[in-house]
């Protein structure tokens, strides 16, 4: 659509634009892109509203997203995942259904304020050249000059804006040359879509302070058989689900990784979805990223089941099902003395539901060894090794371990790999 050329300031002198931009932003509100997205409709609206106020990631969060008042954005990503989906959005619409649109409506890469730019200049705007051909009195001559000089501030203010918050971050931003596995899972035209985690937690109507979460419970319906959450159930009244958290280490890992790939250029088509928001239609649509542990990848049980390599409980192991010669049936957590830990992930390319899509599925207590592993020339090194003694499979999954010292990733290197042969799920395996 080529670099916006004006921000339109809303002042008295261009009250008559107010209602157009009301327009405009209903017209966004209502398009197909936000019809079933609420939360990110909410959102646009939110900012908005509040476009001319100095907005906090908290207020967004409490007011906009519905978040408690405990919010900390320290500790949840959340705002951040939301705002890089609404820009993803509006970046859909204006290259669909909104192509022919005179304002343009961002939010700049490192903000969460609402901008509105402009094309071209409305029609029912006087120009400049309009406004010079009516005789002035030497005050309005002033004023003239005050507004032209405004609106050059504006246009300067805005282009700086711009600039600093796309060309100029990316530039000092360096390019980082993508591995052969991310331009491989890529590919040159199909979408994809990092999915994170939103772990089942429950509320009881008198803890309402409180958001209860049993590991072992993955869907509403199992609620009863915990026997904690029955318990908490006969003193504190039926639980209601509440699913407003997203995995603070699964959604840092999953900014890295996008993060990278721009860096890389490879992140044009990458979009933000947290598992409550979508289904698995989304692996008939596009490649699909999913990261999480032994619980909250849930949404791809029937996925896992199929696995040779399976996740245990709080990720304490992995088993090998079929080990092949010089294969381990069992990596487990292991202590090294000093506060080092070895753990074992799960790395898995496997066939989506369409042609030519993917779903990478990345398990492990911390996901952010994974993406360590596979957007480091050392890591990316260590996989390409495995990946070609094994004949460079199209689907495989392999284990992965890595050595933290208190959760701080010092290292990650694969250790078994196998082939994926089978066809892409598309039944409900109920596991335990």
């Amino acid at each position: 659509m080529g670099a916006p050329t004006i921000e339109i300031v809303e002042t008295g002198t261009f009250s008559c634009d107010q209602h157009m931009l009301e327009d405009h932003v209903q017209r966004v509100a209502e398009s197909v892109q936000f019809m079933h997205a609420n939360t990110l409709r909410k959102l646009l609206l939110y900012l908005w509203a509040n476009r001319n106020g100095e907005i906090s990631e908290y207020a967004v969060a409490t007011e906009a997203l519905g978040r408690r008042a405990d919010f900390d954005p320290k500790t949840d990503a959340s705002v951040r995942v939301q705002i890089s989906r609404l820009r993803s959005k509006l970046k859909d619409f204006y290259e669909t259904e909104g192509s022919g649109e005179v304002y343009t409506l961002c939010v700049p890469v490192g903000t969460h304020i609402l901008t509105i730019l402009a094309n071209e200049l409305p029609l029912s705007m006087p120009t400049i050249t309009e406004v010079a051909r009516t005789p002035f009195s030497q005050t309005q001559y002033a004023r003239l000059l005050l507004i032209i000089t405004g609106i050059a501030l504006v246009i300067l203010s805005t282009w700086l804006l711009w600039d600093r918050h796309t060309g100029s971050s990316i530039a000092q931003r360096p390019f980082v040359k993508p591995t052969s596995f991310w331009t491989t899972f890529i590919g040159s035209d199909v979408p994809v879509t990092i999915v994170l985690p939103t772990p089942t937690f429950f509320q009881y109507p008198k803890l309402s302070k409180f958001h209860i979460r049993d590991i072992t419970v993955n869907d509403y319906s199992a609620w009863q058989t915990s026997d904690t959450l029955k318990s908490l159930a006969k003193i504190n009244g039926t639980p209601t689900l509440d699913r407003y958290y997203t995995v603070t280490s699964d959604t840092l890992a999953a900014i890295d990784l996008e993060h990278y790939m721009e860096s890389g250029g490879i992140a044009n088509r990458v979009a933000f979805e947290v598992s409550s928001d979508s289904s698995m239609n989304l692996l008939e649509k596009t490649s699909v990223i999913a990261l999480g542990g032994y619980s909250t990848l849930y949404g791809f049980r029937d996925y896992l089941a199929s696995m040779n390599f399976t996740m245990g409980p709080e990720e304490a192991w992995v088993a090998n099902a079929h080990p092949a010669a010089g294969e381990s049936p069992r990596y487990a957590v292991s202590s090294q003395g000093g506060g080092l830990v070895t753990e074992p992930a799960i790395i898995a390319v496997l066939p989506g539901r369409a042609t030519n899509l993917k779903l990478l599925i990345m398990q492990s207590q911390h996901t952010n060894a994974l993406v360590m592993m596979l957007t480091s020339k050392i890591g990316g090194s260590l996989f390409q090794i495995m990946y070609a003694a094994h004949g460079s499979p199209k689907y495989f999954e392999m284990v992965v371990e890595y050595e933290s010292d208190g959760g701080h990733i010092i290292r990650a290197w694969p250790v078994a790999m196998h082939s994926y042969t089978k066809k892409a799920p598309t039944g409900v395996v109920v596991t335990p």
